[in-house]
């Protein structure tokens, strides 16, 4: 099955697998690297991109409203949803303690908030919200609209708060 034997000039034994023990062993290494290592397609040749384009959504260090961007302090947490607003429908009166990006998937919305001024947005157009202060995104258009809404929040802390 398997035996122990020592190499010329070696001061330690080593193991040497034989027989189909041995091959059931490589069997078992193989398979264990092919989780371990990255399949041939991901080869450092192929680290770079082909067929794939980027297109620049937003970089900001503020708000929409202007106010600089602050992340909570405590361990991170990312809140990522989808919301949908039927036509004339609205989200409830609220406001966040943490950063919000918010993409527009479909439709046509506008963002109200106290103080500021409103703004419309159409698919592909993105913005952050404003930090503690009450807001509004109100589906103006004729069809359902889809956005998606990225929370970067602090795990056990709300990300959203209702407005009083």
């Amino acid at each position: 099955m398997y035996r122990i034997t020592r190499k010329f000039g070696s001061r330690s034994p080593s193991a040497r697998l034989t027989g189909p023990f041995a091959v059931v062993c490589s069997l078992i290494v193989a398979a264990g690297l092919s989780v371990v290592l990255p399949p041939p397609s991901l080869a450092q040749d192929d680290a770079l991109p082909a067929g794939f384009v980027t297109q620049s959504l937003l970089k900001t260090t503020t708000t929409r409203d202007g106010e600089p961007i602050a992340y909570p302090a405590g361990k991170p947490e990312i809140i990522s949803v989808i919301g949908t607003i039927e036509p004339g429908g609205r989200t409830p009166l609220h406001q966040h303690p943490v950063p919000v990006y918010v993409y527009i998937l479909e439709g046509e919305v506008e963002l109200r908030s106290e103080g500021g001024e409103p703004h419309r947005y159409m698919p592909g157009e993105a913005y952050i919200e404003a930090f503690n202060r009450n807001h509004q995104l109100f589906n103006v258009g004729s069809a359902p609209a889809k956005v998606l809404v990225v929370m970067a929040g602090e795990a056990g802390s709300p990300a959203t708060i209702a407005a009083k």
